[in-house]
């Protein structure tokens, strides 16, 4: 979740944009998409993204910009070009000329901001941010999973390594280790943290104990260090570097541990099951703690340990 600055962009709306308290958006997030919508309307309003950051950034701002377009009728789109249709067959994908277009920011990144509930509909708009929080998208969640279609080769490649190394059929169980980059003096001086190898094994405990004979499959950028900590006859460390194939693996197991970065969030978010997440990333009272609220970035059903 590399976010490289804390500026504010722009916001042309003609809103103020403030900072906001935890806010309560069941009813909002229910609704599929606005009332009174015409097909005219969505033929003539469309919303896109600016395309930051690496996989998980651009993964959180497309689905935010599918649940926001969703909440006010617009018709999402990203182009051809995106990183994304890299890794996935995005139906959204098309190349259009956006006239009469602006562009809104965010308070923080991993806030949900609710002045985005409360767009003009009087241009086409281009969302420039992060948008790291589920809410955003929770009122389109089936339309998110059916987005991000994996291409056929990262998705077979993935159920290749699953059945190779879990012929039993055992329940599985994706870890995602998360060091080098957030590793370094000047990321940990900000916020950016690495999962202690206490909360690894106290999740991996956890499932140990409450599913019947699961088999960890560990995804990393530091394969040095998990072969070094975390050995076992229940843990397979793979993965080859690929961002698809190695999202793929995550997303195709049965539950997860997540350790720092949207990367990660996002293979437990696609797998759908029990999720067990490191509580101290951000790390609590940093620079990057203040732009993320816990409630907002972490789905309320997933399982927070240190």
């Amino acid at each position: 979740m590399a976010v490289t600055s804390p500026r504010q962009r722009s916001n042309t709306t003609g809103f103020t944009q403030i900072s906001t308290h935890e806010q309560t958006i069941e009813k909002e997030t229910k609704r599929e998409s606005s009332n009174n919508i015409t097909e005219a309307f969505k033929q003539t309003h469309f919303m896109t993204i600016s395309g930051n950051g690496r996989l998980g950034n651009q993964m959180f701002e497309f689905a935010s910009m599918l649940g926001i377009a969703a909440r006010h009728g617009y018709t999402p789109f990203i182009t051809p070009r995106h990183g994304l249709n890299k890794v996935f067959d995005i139906p959204e994908s098309r190349d259009i000329r956006l006239i009469n277009s602006k562009s809104i920011g965010e308070v923080n990144a991993g806030w949900y901001d609710v002045n985005l509930e409360h767009l003009s509909h009087n241009s086409n708009w281009t969302l420039q941010g992060y948008y790291q929080s589920w809410k955003y998208f929770n009122n389109v969640k089936n339309l998110v999973k059916k987005s991000f279609k994996f291409k056929d080769s990262f998705l077979q490649y993935a159920k290749d390594v699953l059945k190779r190394f879990n012929p039993e059929k055992r329940p599985t169980v994706s870890i995602h280790i998360r060091r080098g980059d957030m590793n370094s003096g000047r990321e940990l001086a900000r916020g950016y943290s690495v999962a202690s190898l206490e909360y690894v094994k106290k999740a991996m405990d956890y499932f140990r104990k409450n599913i019947s004979s699961p088999i960890f499959f560990v995804v990393s950028d530091d394969r040095g260090w998990v072969t070094r900590y975390l050995k076992g006859n229940d843990v397979v460390l793979t993965g080859n570097g690929s961002p698809g194939g190695d999202m793929a693996i995550l997303a195709n197991c049965n539950h997860s541990i997540v350790s720092t970065g949207t990367y990660g969030w996002w293979g437990a978010w696609l797998a759908g099951g029990q999720v067990i997440y490191y509580k101290n990333f951000p790390t609590p009272g940093s620079w990057l703690d203040k732009r993320y609220r816990k409630n907002d970035y972490y789905p309320p059903h997933w399982l927070g340990m240190v």
